[in-house]
This record gives structure tokens, C-alpha cells and sequence, in this order.
């Protein structure tokens, strides 16, 4: 039987895209799914769907499989508590910091907020999170707050002394958390989502864009930022900064936490002559002219200033005009212009990460991926291009490979700021 009615279904439901995940793993989950319910076919189990919304939840659940643990990209969790400049108000203030994580699976990523939090000595009374999922057994799951030893990875683990007490059960959460976050079955396309309250200071959403297609990603970022404060936060995962830079979202730089602000980039003065002109930005750089904090990288870590050579201010120019077409979404003339660029100066790394990130911009993975590739060989410590490959790794299954290059952009990212 085709597939083309369950494609349908789930893209109606959750936002789906079947590309996303492979028809294999759809039909895997068809089958199960069909099986468990003791029909004979789908045609039989395609009835039944139509009539039992737990089926359609079971369902999800089956194509959906959750990958999480505790303090997951732990810099994003390190951005997120530097509260005190960002929000003055947190101190003797009545209005809490209104945080929401979303989807939060089985609750590691939202009690993570809490803790990450209160260890950072904001008191209980002065935040509060939400946390919402679509399936009720990863909810169930998370209202339970019980964890095994796979939802406890790395090396910095002290936070499990502090709020776990260990049982027959696996690592059971401390209440001092748990009250902390309020847990509600729902999805980011439902009519009522969120009806009613107020906006939010800080927006997880993290590894939930890479499953829809290109539109639909970019009404889900639509929906959120409706319900972002201004100068709100969000995060996302790295396989969907690229997608933010098409929105009215500026990167904060915090490298490896892909955190965006809302509203456009705001202005900064710009830097004497003397200043290099290699800027090493967050992994995930806005496209924008480079008078702006938020520009990509434009060279290697040995660039001498801009200043001292004509050449390379012309050069410079040139990049910056791609990076200005990109961001207002001309992105086929901004890769026209970064092709005839890279003939007439030759082959820089700069160029061909800033090519790469026009391709993904405009969905085309694997041209993307072949320029990262093209850069890291030119210049081999080049962060940026190493966390943009990984991410496009990550979405093709290769998870082996996407955390090798994690690893390494890791590295290159702490040895360029030592």
C-alpha cells in the first residue's frame, strides 16, 4: 500500500516531513505498529488510525525515536545563566523569568534549565519554566523524574550529587527541581498552544526544526518568535542555525551555543584602523555587512589587518556584499557572486564556508557539506565549518561523525580563545 496517506497524516499532525527520517523508518514503524494493534493490514490499520487519536500519538512515538540526556551542548545552558546583565530585573523583582522548552521529550532538557538556574544562584521564586511535548508517554516519563544511566553523559556530571538521590528505580530528581517546571501534552502547530500567556524571556527548541520541510520550518520559527519577548532568547540545535539567519534573529556570540536574540542586530561602533580584521564570532554567524558584531569569519586565525593591505580591503568588500545579499535572501545571487569571487581571488577557506552556508540557507545539503569540506581542507582548525558539517552529518544519521567534528570544533573553538 502506498505510503502517501501516512506521510500526509503526520505532516498534517506534527509538521513531518517524511525526508526527514526515510520511508524505511516509516514503513519499520507501520509494521510495528500494525502488529501491535493485531490487524491485518494497512488498510485495516489505516482505519483504525483514523478513529483513535492515542494511535496517532503511538504512532508519532514510533517514528520519533527521542535522543536526550542531561545538560545536552552544556554552552547553550552556560549562555543561558548569564541573567544579571541580560535581565536586571531578576533581582527583587515580582516578575519571574518566564522560560519554555519545547518539545521537552522525557524532561532532561527542562529540568537541565532549572538546575544550570538555581546553581547559578537565581532563587526558585524568580523563574518558572514550561515544558511541552507531544507524546504522553515521554511526559510520563518526565512527571516521573526517574533516569537511567544513559540520560547522564560527559564528563561534568556533579550536578547528579547534588539534585539526584539514586533507588531501585535508576536516579530519582529532587522535588527543589521538579517544582520548578510545569509539564503539558500539546504541539508547536496546535490552534491553542500557549493561548493566553504571556511571552517568554528564553525559548528552547532544540532538534525539532530538522524534521519538517522548508516551509514549514519556517512557520514554526514564525510561531515562536510570536512568542518571544523582545530581546529574548532563543536556542536552538546546530543543524538549524543556518535557518534562523533567514529570520529576524541576531546571534549572540557564545560559541557552540547556538543562541539567538530577537530583533535585528544592533549597531557597534565601529574599530579603529589598528583593529585586525579576523573576527572569531559564535559557530553560527548571521550574514550581515561588517560593520556588524555579527559577521562570519572572513579568515584564517594568521589574517593580518585589513589596513595594511589595499588588496584585501577590496577582497574584504567583496565578501561582505555576498553576506549582505545572503541575509536579505537573494541567496542565488549571493552564491553567483561568492563563485565569481572565489575565481578571481582563488580559494580561501572564508569563501567557501560562507558558499556553504548560502547552500544550506537555501536547502541544498550536499552542496553545503561539499564546500564545509572544501573549507576545513584549506584551513583545517576552522571551527565554524566543522559545527555546520556535524550538524549536516547529524541530519543524515551519521551521529559517529557529527561528534568527531563536534569534538574538534570544540577544541579549535577553546584553543583560539586561550
Amino acid at each position: 500500500m502506498p505510503l502517501a496517506k501516512f506521510e500526509i497524516m503526520l505532516k498534517r499532525t506534527m509538521g513531518l516531513d517524511i525526508q526527514s527520517i526515510g520511508r524505511p523508518m516509516l514503513e519499520r514503524a507501520l509494521q510495528e505498529r500494525q502488529g501491535h494493534c493485531g490487524v491485518d493490514d494497512l488498510d485495516a490499520y489505516w482505519l483504525l488510525l483514523q478513529m483513535s487519536e492515542p494511535e496517532q500519538l503511538q504512532l508519532i512515538e514510533s517514528v520519533i525515536v527521542p535522543e536526550t540526556w542531561f545538560f545536552r551542548n552544556r554552552e547553550a545552558f552556560q549562555e543561558m545563566v548569564q541573567l544579571q546583565q541580560r535581565w536586571p530585573r531578576l533581582i527583587n523583582s515580582s516578575q519571574p523569568l518566564r522560560i519554555l522548552s519545547l518539545p521537552c521529550s522525557t524532561g532532561e532538557e527542562p529540568y537541565s534549565i532549572a538546575m544550570a538556574l538555581l546553581d547559578a544562584g537565581v532563587p526558585p521564586q524568580h523563574f518558572q519554566i514550561d515544558a511541552i511535548d507531544i507524546s504522553p508517554q515521554s511526559l510520563h516519563v518526565a512527571r516521573q523524574a526517574v533516569y537511567g544511566k544513559n540520560s547522564f553523559r560527559g564528563e561534568f556530571l556533579s550536578f547528579r550529587d547534588r539534585y539526584f538521590a539514586l533507588n531501585e528505580q535508576g536516579y530519582a530528581l529532587s522535588e527543589t527541581v521538579r517544582q520548578q517546571v510545569r509539564f503539558s501534552q500539546s504541539n508547536l502547530f496546535a490552534y491553542d498552544l500557549l493561548m493566553g500567556e504571556a511571552p517568554y524571556d528564553i525559548i528552547f527548541c532544540r532538534n525539532l526544526l530538522i524534521y519538517f520541510d522548508r516551509p514549514t520550518q519556517h512557520a514554526a520559527v514564525t510561531l515562536l518568535t510570536q512568542r518571544l519577548a523582545p530581546e529574548g532568547l532563543m536556542f536552538v540545535g546546530p543543524a538549524e542555525s543556518a535557518l534562523m539567519m533567514l529570520h529576524e534573529l541576531t546571534p549572540i556570540k557564545a560559541p557552540m551555543a547556538f543562541a539567538f536574540r530577537q530583533g535585528p542586530p544592533k549597531q557597534e561602533i565601529v574599530k579603529t584602523a589598528a583593529a585586525p580584521a579576523t573576527v572569531y564570532p559564535q559557530p553560527t554567524p548571521r550574514l550581515r555587512p561588517a560593520s556588524n558584531a555579527s559577521i562570519s569569519r572572513t579568515a584564517s586565525s594568521n589574517a593580518k589587518p585589513a589596513d595594511a593591505n589595499p588588496a584585501a580591503q577590496l577582497s574584504q568588500a567583496s565578501l561582505d556584499k555576498v553576506r549582505l545579499l545572503a541575509d536579505q535572501g537573494k541567496l542565488e545571487q549571493a552564491a553567483a557572486l561568492c563563485e565569481q569571487y572565489i575565481k578571481q581571488h582563488g580559494a580561501s577557506a572564508a569563501a567557501y564556508y560562507l558558499m556553504g552556508v548560502i547552500h544550506d540557507a537555501a536547502d541544498r545539503k550536499q552542496a553545503a557539506a561539499d564546500c564545509y569540506r572544501k573549507a576545513l581542507y584549506l584551513e583545517p582548525t576552522h571551527a565554524d565549518a566543522m559545527t555546520h558539517l556535524a550538524a549536516l552529518l547529524q541530519i543524515q544519521g551519521d551521529l559517529a561523525g557529527a561528534r568527531l567534528l563536534q569534538q574538534r570544533a570544540r577544541r579549535s573553538t577553546e584553543n583560539n580563545q586561550s
